[in-house]
């Protein structure tokens, strides 16, 4: 059904100079999304996992380095190979954005997929053998995620968020610790993204129609997908609200009551969403709520 074949498209990473290549490579690895996750990974570890604060300690220790370097590896993978097969869907839904990747041919792609991958195995290595397991499980999940998941209707969005917890949720077996603020956390945080996924696919309906790409508002409508993100977004704030007795007295808090007025506005957005325009709107409030949590941890 695709209207637009690859081979009809010239490979532009011909004659471009190494730094623009680099550029389209970071691009294509979204080093904005991995330099959150970075910090991230490192504020759960000093401030959730490190009860004591001697944060200069928790810096030192190597496994912790070496666990972030296997999941920005990991996710590097990810983002590689979901690359490689979403090139003619992209031509459609972020024409200026694919033009500036494709000086990153499909085959360096796939060739530096395969390094990434292999490097964040190799590295886990030197953890331990829990972690060497971990990271080989996450590796095959993002890899079947873009392959298989991601093209049935929710089932794809759902693994898509379930991916981006897993990054935290390591930390509980790296330090053979259940933390459970956060479990709590992360399960508000996948209700979160989850609503932000199929938000997503509304925005992307166009380009989804054309390559036939099964998505919720081609397969269920987009009246019934905007009740699963309604739905999605009370969830949010029902889970906000369940929260809020435990950690009223925290200032950890002020995060969540932020989110609460956020999601309450989105709810307003979703109703008057008319096109990709509205949606974009609502997707950008969300990744301010997913920004804002990972600065939050500071206040636990």
């Amino acid at each position: 059904m695709s209207s637009i074949d690859s081979k009809s498209i010239p490979n532009q990473s011909k004659n471009k100079p190494l730094i623009i290549k680099l550029l389209g490579l970071l691009s294509i690895v979204r080093w904005y999304n991995i330099s959150l996750i970075i910090i991230s990974l490192y504020f759960v570890q000093l401030f959730m996992f490190n009860t004591s604060k001697r944060f200069f300690i928790t810096l030192k220790s190597l496994d912790t380095h070496l666990y972030v370097a296997a999941i920005v590896l990991s996710i590097m993978a990810g983002y590689l190979i979901n690359a490689f097969y979403d090139f003619e869907k992209d031509m459609i839904n972020q024409p200026q954005k694919t033009y500036f990747n494709r000086v990153v041919s499909k085959k360096s792609c796939l060739n530096l997929y395969i390094f990434c991958f292999l490097t964040s195995i190799f590295i886990s290595y030197f953890i331990n053998f829990r972690m060497l397991i971990f990271i080989i499980l996450l590796n095959f999940s993002l890899w079947f995620y873009s392959h298989k998941l991601r093209k049935k209707p929710l089932l794809g969005e759902i693994s898509a968020s379930l991916l981006m917890i897993s990054f935290f949720l390591g930390l509980c077996l790296l330090n053979l610790k259940i933390d459970k603020t956060l479990i709590i956390f992360s399960m508000y945080i996948f209700t979160v993204d989850l609503t932000r996924e199929i938000v997503k696919k509304m925005i992307s309906l166009k380009g989804d129609l054309i390559v036939g790409e099964r998505s919720i508002p081609i397969v269920l409508g987009i009246k019934n997908s905007k009740y699963i993100i309604f739905f999605m977004m009370l969830s949010s704030i029902l889970a906000i609200l369940s929260l809020l007795p435990i950690i009223i007295k925290n200032t950890f808090s002020i995060y969540f009551v932020i989110s609460l007025i956020v999601i309450s506005f989105n709810i307003y957005l979703l109703h008057h969403a008319r096109n990709a325009k509205n949606y974009q709107l609502i997707n950008t409030c969300y990744k301010l709520i997913i920004g804002l949590a990972i600065f939050s941890i500071v206040l636990y």
